[in-house]
This record gives C-alpha cells, sequence and structure tokens, in this order.
C-alpha cells in the first residue's frame, strides 16, 4: 500500500474514534440533564460531587473526541 491509502486508513480510523468520543460527550450531557431532572422531582439525592464528576467527565470526553477528529480530519487532507 502507497502512503497516501495509510494515511487515508489512518484518518479514517481517528475520525470513527473521535466521532465515538463525541457522540459519549453529547451522552454525558445527556446524563447531566436526566439527573438534575431526578434531583428536581425528588427522585434523586443532589451532591455537588456527582455533579462535577459528571461535568469533568463530559468536559474531557468532548476535548478528547474533538482532538482526535480534528486529527484525523487533517491526516485525510494531506
Amino acid at each position: 500500500m502507497n502512503k497516501k491509502t495509510i494515511s487515508r486508513v489512518n484518518g479514517g480510523i481517528a475520525i470513527y474514534y473521535g466521532i465515538g468520543t463525541i457522540v459519549g460527550a453529547i451522552s454525558g450531557v445527556i446524563g447531566i440533564g436526566v439527573w438534575l431532572f431526578r434531583v428536581f422531582t425528588d427522585q434523586a439525592i443532589f451532591s455537588w460531587e456527582t455533579l462535577i464528576g459528571l461535568t469533568i467527565l463530559t468536559a474531557v470526553l468532548g476535548v478528547i473526541g474533538y482532538a482526535i477528529f480534528r486529527v484525523g480530519y487533517e491526516e485525510i487532507e494531506k
């Protein structure tokens, strides 16, 4: 295989994993919303640790997903 094909395959794999991680971050945002809804309807107990933990996890997944996606996109553009 030539270098151009290998570069496209590597870029495609990076985009695939980047999108997957971004979907995980979106799921984290939805999870925070569901948890907050349950707190407001008195079905769950509020704790700052849970809110901060979910927020940090969602932010980290979003940043990593964007970085991987961006690297894959630049790899395909070459």
